[in-house]
């Protein structure tokens, strides 16, 4: 089981927070084993009402519109530029102001009449945008204002974004980063310098984050070890069998705070209650719902969408039965297998394992096998790891070198 979470942790998050309030910039750097560090980091999400955006690659604009989208899910941003447009003119104008129930033409004759606020010039034209749109797009629909914005110039549309909505009031950033992938950490370094007001953090391995320190001084390396939290490593009894109960509630708010589907987290409560009966009942619906949900979280990102199909199959070169696996890519020949808390138990099931894999292997296939109860409890070391293989057989398969993984 986990151990409690440490105070001093939680606490060095909030003076990061307090650092991002007074306008520097933060990326905070959990470093250690990742579901402890995504426990403090989920719990301390959690206190402060927000919710998070994952993001995994280097492109700028894709990672700013991710975060936009989200902020448009949970705000009204034409109701957040009114507010603006009220708040930046004198108090005895701003009582007359009222731009509901009137038409784009006449919000555009009454902005006209107003004076910008000055040193927030883009600000004020994104809400000019946004209040002369005709018609307000669909609840959770990134404006076309905002969109327009973004693809001109995102880290600016970002600065913008964040000087609209209220302080403390915007989804928070999570970036995944392996050892490899030091671009996505210059990412983020660049968003925290652009908008040092929003809240950014990522998980990192020791051994990851040395990685990076190996490299040469840079910005981004003083951002790391500035945000640095190091947590120590859990001390597990290997051989209590109690099913981690804290890891299960951090994994389901993660989650939830991440976007998922309810589909999803109702396939991840279907598994923890199916891997925790198979403790006390050996059977294989344990790994059947493991698989399940594994498959419909990678569904639930859309640069894994459509890659792995549930219980493929393989028919082996050379002949012979054909091999279902239990997630299966053909379109990069990876083989992803599930096995319980009991698979170990029969001489037989492993040699027969065994004989699978090799067939797979002679078939041009990698083959990589998860228990079903790390599935539900160290869930982002498996993602990390498929991100890997994912990244490195693109590259092979391309014949170039993989930069770093993307889900």
């Amino acid at each position: 089981m986990h151990p409690p979470l440490d105070a001093a942790l939680l606490g060095s998050l909030d003076r990061h927070a307090r650092r991002r309030a007074q306008g520097i910039a933060t990326l905070s750097t959990l470093v250690g084993p990742p579901e402890r560090a995504l426990t403090v980091w989920t719990e301390w999400i959690q206190r402060r009402g927000l919710s998070v955006v994952v993001v995994d690659g280097d492109d700028v604009r894709a990672v700013v519109s991710a975060w936009a989208a989200a902020l448009a899910r949970e705000r009204d941003l034409m109701g957040d530029a009114e507010v603006f447009v009220v708040r930046s003119q004198p108090q005895n104008q701003a009582r007359t102001l009222q731009f509901q129930g009137k038409t784009a033409h006449q919000r555009r004759v009454l902005l006209e009449g107003l004076t910008p606020p000055q040193g927030q010039s883009a600000t004020w034209e994104l809400c000019r945008a946004l209040l002369e749109s005709p018609a307000p797009p669909p609840s959770g629909v990134l404006p076309d204002a905002v969109s327009q914005a973004i693809a001109r110039a995102p880290l600016p549309a970002l600065q913008t974004l964040m000087a609209l909505v209220p302080a403390g009031s915007t989804p928070a950033l999570r970036v995944r980063a392996g050892p490899s992938d030091f671009r996505a950490l210059r990412t983020a370094a660049a968003l925290c310098t652009a908008a040092p007001a929003l809240t950014t953090g990522c998980v990192l391995t020791a051994e990851g984050l040395a990685e990076h320190l190996r490299r040469e001084e840079s910005h981004i390396l003083a951002m790391l070890r500035e945000g640095r939290l190091d947590l120590a490593e859990p001390e597990l009894d290997e051989d209590t069998r109690e099913f981690p109960e804290a890891a299960v509630a951090s994994t389901r708010a993660r989650l939830r705070q991440e976007g998922s589907s309810e589909q999803v987290v109702a396939l991840y409560d279907s598994a923890v209650r199916t891997i925790a009966s198979a403790y006390r009942d050996a059977n294989g619906r344990a790994r059947s719902e493991a698989e399940k949900f594994l498959h419909a979280r990678l569904q639930d990102h859309a640069s894994t969408r459509g890659l792995f199909v549930l219980n493929g199959h393989v028919d082996p070169v050379g002949g012979g039965r054909r091999l279902e696996v239990d997630l299966l890519c053909t379109e990069l020949k990876l083989a992803v297998e599930i096995d319980g808390y009991f698979h170990f138990r029969s001489p037989d099931g492993f040699r027969r394992d065994r004989r699978k894999d090799v067939a797979l292997q002679c078939s041009g296939y990698w083959v990589v096998r998860f228990l079903a109860d790390d599935v539900v409890t160290r869930l982002e070391e498996i993602l990390e790891t498929l991100d890997t293989l994912i990244a490195t057989r693109r590259g092979e398969l391309s014949g170039k070198e993989a930069s770093n993984g993307k889900r």
